[in-house]
């Protein structure tokens, strides 16, 4: 009888250190392997196996495969004594075919949050920047603990929700090294309410594009709650820019002056580096590869909007003089990445929390009454070479990696000259160090 397994093969391994997860099917003495959208990191693997043959231990995925495991098993009994028609590697590809591109179960209920965490894992495995997403769905998940059927997601339960959010809370979340860690959340802002139900909002609408075909009349999701439910408003923050002199100070801290030595000497190398390279987010500073710097030059793709752009949000700028000595202070030894911060922290997400955390302790020995962080770096950037150095706001669009509707389509025809970028950073550090 056919017999499947969830497996996960070390050598498999991809350059971002993620490993693809496969349902092994073993038939007819024969082994094939059935592909599924789901990866994993080493950290999420039952190391236990011989042979390199591995186990996922996320509970989230193997939940979901269990339940694709399921339908397989259906559709044996459904196929009867003509499975014996099939070899290993064509039952395989026949269970592949049936998951491939189907976003439902039948009749079955649909479930937001089942939805939503597996939409999360597709957009993250695309180099996506969803991390607020993440938050969101948890915060979903402690409001309706049993799960939340996407009919029962209307206007008066995201009222309620958002009311909840408003309140304190005492939430448990798995810290990593799986304990359970009891946290007590503050009631949240008008914007991050807002954040959280532009999530829910985007979530809500792939499953309507994927559950509902209007061509054949089969819709599965018939009501839209965003028509009653109205979004928080806010007002607009304020600039979060340094003047030149601010910056310059900041650039011309040493180490014994500041009092939380490594980190916040970090926090100043990655600041200042951050803002000679046009205000590079840290996150991609963090995932930078050894190629990305060559020939003078570094070239890398903005993960924030690569997704999103049919060039892949590519960039490059000329290295300054300013910037080799700390090239060279941060440079990966092993070879592995550009820079060594992966070896200090196992994810951009506790770098760039321990990068901000560094700035508030400089905020501080500046006597700076802001609430410093890696954000600063590109509004500063951006209103130096606006206000000062006189640089057109189509320009800074250009050296910010942002595109314009307006010149979307000339985009199509022009080539990109990077000396463009090159001048303009040169102007703005000119200014900042005359």
């Amino acid at each position: 009888m056919a017999t499947f397994k969830i497996s996960v093969f070390r050598h498999q391994e991809r350059r971002d250190g993620k490993y693809p997860v496969s349902i092994r099917l073993y038939w007819q003495r024969k082994t094939a392997y059935i592909g599924t959208e789901y990866y994993v990191t080493v950290h999420r693997i039952n190391q236990t196996r011989r042979k390199g043959i591995f186990e996922p231990k996320d509970s989230f995925v193997i939940a979901e495969l269990m339940r694709r495991i399921e339908l397989f098993e259906k559709e044996k009994l459904h196929l009867g004594v003509d499975i014996y028609q099939y070899s290993a590697r064509e039952l395989a590809r026949h269970f592949e075919n049936m998951t491939a591109n189907r976003p439902d179960d039948g009749d079955k209920e649909i479930d937001f949050l089942d939805f939503g965490f597996a939409y999360h894992e597709r957009e993250k495995q695309k180099g996506r920047s969803v991390g607020r997403l993440l938050t969101t769905l948890n915060a979903l998940k402690d409001f309706s603990p049993k799960g939340l059927p996407i009919n029962n997601l209307t206007a008066n339960m995201l009222a309620d929700f958002e009311q909840y959010l408003r309140h304190e809370r005492i939430i448990t979340r798995i810290n990593q090294s799986g304990t359970p860690v009891t946290i007590k959340n503050k009631p949240v802002s008008d914007r991050t309410v807002n954040g959280y139900m532009t999530d829910i909002r985007t979530v809500f609408n792939r499953a309507r594009d994927e559950y509902n075909d209007e061509d054949a009349g089969r819709i599965r999701i018939t009501h839209y709650p965003f028509k009653k439910y109205k979004m928080p408003r806010f007002p607009q923050p304020g600039k979060r820019n340094l003047p030149p002199e601010i910056i310059r100070s900041i650039f011309l801290l040493t180490d014994s002056e500041l009092d939380d030595a490594s980190r916040a000497v970090l926090a100043r190398d990655v600041f200042m580096l951050s803002f000679l390279f046009v205000g590079m987010n840290c996150k991609d500073m963090y995932a930078l590869r050894v190629t990305d710097i060559e020939d003078g030059r570094l070239t890398y793709k903005r993960s924030k909007t690569s997704g999103r752009r049919s060039d892949e949000a590519l960039i490059s700028i000329r290295i300054e003089p300013e910037a080799a000595s700390l090239i060279r202070k941060y440079r990966d030894g092993q070879g592995e990445r550009a820079f060594s911060f992966h070896r200090r922290y196992s994810t951009s997400h506790i770098f760039v929390s321990s990068v901000n955390k560094g700035l508030k302790a400089i905020a501080q020995k500046c006597n700076l009454d802001v609430e410093l962080s890696t954000y600063y770096v590109r509004h500063s950037w951006a209103t130096i070479a606006r206000n000062k150095c006189r640089i057109s706001k189509s320009d800074i669009d250009e050296c910010l990696n942002h595109i314009s509707a307006e010149t979307k389509m000339a985009d199509i025809y022009i080539e990109r000259d990077w000396t463009l970028i090159d001048n303009a950073n040169r102007q703005v550090i000119d200014y900042v160090f005359p």
